[in-house]
């Protein structure tokens, strides 16, 4: 996982409310970093 596309994630979930209600649904790692990719972030597992 690169810190830095972590960070710029975290940044645009923080500015998005639509965001923040499918961040907060999540269930598992996988479903975050699916999230992630869905909204062009590269985040491992």
């Amino acid at each position: 996982m690169s810190l830095e596309q972590l960070k710029a994630f975290l940044a645009k979930v923080k500015g998005d409310s639509n965001l923040q209600m499918k961040l907060k649904a999540t269930k598992t790692p996988e479903e975050l970093i699916d999230m992630a990719r869905e909204n062009d972030y590269e985040l491992e597992n």
